[in-house]
Order: C-alpha cells, then sequence, then structure tokens
C-alpha cells in the first residue's frame, strides 16, 4: 500500500469521491457531505492531515487528523488535533495498513508541533491505537436511553446559553466560531431549564435528544427537568453517556443500554498531556 499526505482542504476535496466510494465499501453507507465539510474544507482551526492508502488508482485506506482547540475559564488555548475517520478496505485489512496509515499522520502531527491527539477509537481498532501508539483511555461509557414513566409538562422557563460550554473547565471554545462552525450540519441547542438544568444537545432523526453535556444545581429535580425538555422539544426519547446521566444523579438501572456501544475517549501526548478536561461529546467527530 503506497500512501500520500493530503495537507490542503483543496487537496480533500480533491479526493473527497475517492473516499467516498471507501467509506461506503467499509461501513455500507455514504459519509454526508456537509458534515464532512466542516472538518475538512471549512475548518476555522487549520488544515486537516489526511493519510490516502493506495493500491493502484483505488484507494483503499484513510485516517484523519483535524485541528481543534480547547480553551478553560481563564482564557488558554490548547492546540491539539482530533483524529478520525480511520478506514481500510475489506480486502486490506490488517496491522500493516492500520500502522502505516495512523504512521503517517502522526508524525505529521508531531512534525506540525503538535501537543497532543484526542480520538474516539472503536472497538476494533481501541487495543491496536493503545498498543502501537501508547494511546491512554480517558473515558470509557456507554450510551443509554431514557424516557419519563409517564408524561411531564413543559418547562416552567427555558432560557438560551450563549456558549457550547457549562463550566470553566478545558472544552470547546466559548466564541461564535466555534458555535457556527459546529453547527455547520445540524443545530446545536444550549440551554437553561427550569433555572437549574443546564445542557447542550442535538436533535436526532429517529426524534431522539442527543444530550452531549449537562450540568444541574438539582439532581433530585433532573428526572422532572429532562422530562419537560423533551415535551419542549416534541423528541420520543433521550439518549445520553453513562457519565453524563451519573453527574446528574439518573438511575443507570433504570435506563435502556443504547445497543452494546462503548464511547472510548483517549489521547495520545506527543509532546504534552492534555490538560484536565470537562467530558463533552462535542470533542467527538461523531456527534
Amino acid at each position: 500500500m503506497r500512501v500520500t499526505l493530503v495537507r490542503s482542504a483543496t487537496e480533500a476535496e480533491g479526493a473527497f469521491a475517492a473516499i467516498e466510494r471507501l467509506f461506503h465499501s467499509t461501513f455500507g453507507y455514504r459519509p454526508d457531505k456537509i458534515a464532512w465539510s466542516r472538518f475538512y474544507f471549512v475548518n476555522p482551526y487549520g488544515d486537516a492531515i489526511v493519510a490516502l492508502g493506495w493500491n493502484g488508482d483505488q484507494l483503499v485506506g484513510h485516517h484523519a487528523l483535524v485541528p481543534h482547540i480547547l480553551t478553560d475559564g481563564s482564557g488558554k488555548v490548547y492546540r491539539y488535533h482530533l483524529a478520525m475517520s480511520l478506514m481500510v478496505h475489506p480486502d486490506y485489512r490488517g496491522f500493516p495498513a492500520f500502522h502505516r496509515l495512523v504512521s503517517a499522520t502522526t508524525e505529521a502531527a508531531r512534525a506540525e508541533g503538535t501537543p497532543f491527539i484526542l480520538g474516539f477509537p472503536n472497538k476494533n481498532s481501541h487495543a491496536l491505537f493503545q498498543r502501537a501508539f501508547g494511546w491512554k483511555t480517558l473515558i470509557e461509557t456507554e450510551l443509554y436511553n431514557w424516557r419519563p414513566a409517564t408524561p411531564i409538562g413543559s418547562p416552567h422557563s427555558i432560557v438560551a446559553l450563549p456558549y457550547l460550554r457549562l463550566t470553566d473547565e478545558a472544552g470547546p471554545p466559548c466564541d461564535a466560531t466555534y458555535r457556527q462552525w459546529r453547527s455547520l450540519a445540524c443545530p446545536y441547542y444550549a440551554e437553561l431549564v427550569n433555572g437549574r438544568l443546564a445542557v447542550i444537545y442535538k436533535i436526532e432523526r429517529d426524534d431522539t435528544l442527543t444530550v452531549l453535556d449537562v450540568l444541574t444545581a438539582c439532581p433530585e429535580e433532573s428526572a422532572n427537568d429532562l422530562g419537560m425538555l423533551l415535551t419542549y422539544t416534541g423528541m420520543r426519547q433521550v439518549r445520553l453517556t453513562g457519565v453524563h446521566a451519573r453527574m446528574i444523579g439518573l438511575n443507570l438501572a433504570m435506563m435502556e443500554r443504547h445497543t452494546d456501544y462503548r464511547l472510548r475517549m483517549c489521547s495520545a501526548p506527543l509532546s504534552d498531556h492534555p490538560p484536565p478536561m470537562r467530558f463533552s461529546l462535542l470533542l467527538s467527530d461523531v456527534f
């Protein structure tokens, strides 16, 4: 397999048709170009590092590192790359292809001075990233679906929050540039429900409200507040991680697992470790 590096948005756009075909052969469906554009073509934080693996003229492998930033309450900025879209054609899978693709992107990021990489590997690649590239698991959690046992009325108040971050811990930037960029493919909502439940969420096509981050001043009222938010949005159910459910005092035993999916947030220090971060699904390319 011959590996080439794509280093500009123009080059990435030129390769999109081949990437789309590989995506379909790997995952069984085609990527949404608008969502893809958010990371590759209109990223305000810089151009992606994309490794393409070729067998002759056929694209058989892909891995990307996309530039991002974290900020905290003091205004400090932490630059990093997000690993995403590791793909190898079914006929070419194996450790050598994986290693060549990830080595190419990792060394390019190291040469750029990137301090660390964050990634959300699936169950097939998680152990490989750990063994071959020293990735450390920061968070591992399940996804759950939740709905109130009985219908709940509308919230007493809904107040829009200005940013897609809920605390001063390191996390997504608190500015209009980030919010507009992150909402390119679909809108993200940040709201305060009943003066006590702060929640960042998006609406899925299956009538699901997916919680990206959540914070409450009254854990004993979390179920009522979430139920009222469901009524307000007209959605059928809430989907959230076990980490976020525990943060606001929900009982996991009373919730339904969302398939057997496990979400893993990992880091790979290149010249430095990531700062202590608040866990938010906004950090993932999947959500």
